[in-house]
């Protein structure tokens, strides 16, 4: 526990570098996702969406997704959203309205990012292992998405 609390208060201090620095919005974005991602070997798939005129719209990611642009409600991302709650899906099998990126992705997490009060974006995240996610990983994202809500609004064009 102590090396994951350790892993933990480092990946917060590298994303508060990375957002208090000068670069784009995107390209602190894409260090965030990747920094985050390449933390976590269990992870396939890491990015954040944005919130645009009611839609979730892809953003910084790390590799291309089959869905650039999800309906609220759509989806585990769009239940996200629809339901104001993060979601942790045991195995995607399991989900009736699951968009499928990969045939490979067993489990997802979704962790909103609010900005003012207001939905911005969120953490997207796959796994091909049933079950990858822990509350830890949850605590994470959702620090993250404190750490990062100004710079995703920005991006966002809340």
């Amino acid at each position: 526990m102590a090396d994951h609390t350790a892993l933990e208060k480092d990946l917060r201090a590298e994303a508060e570098g990375l957002v208090a620095s000068d670069g784009p919005d995107e390209e602190v974005l894409e260090a965030v996702v990747r920094l985050a991602h390449d933390a976590h070997p269990s992870w396939d798939w890491s990015g954040i969406y944005l919130m645009k005129g009611g839609v979730l719209v892809l953003g910084p990611s790390t590799a291309p997704a089959d869905h650039d642009r999800i309906e609220v409600g759509e989806g585990v991302c769009g239940t996200a959203v629809a339901e104001d709650k993060n979601q942790v899906v045991e195995d995607v099998r399991e989900v009736e309205n699951y968009l499928a990126c990969s045939i490979h992705t067993r489990s997802e997490i979704v962790v909103l990012i609010r900005h003012e009060g207001q939905i911005v974006g969120q953490f997207d995240i796959d796994s091909d292992i049933v079950g990858a996610f822990t509350a830890e990983d949850e605590a994470l994202l959702e620090e993250l998405a404190a750490v990062v809500a100004p710079r995703v609004a920005s991006l966002a064009g809340s």
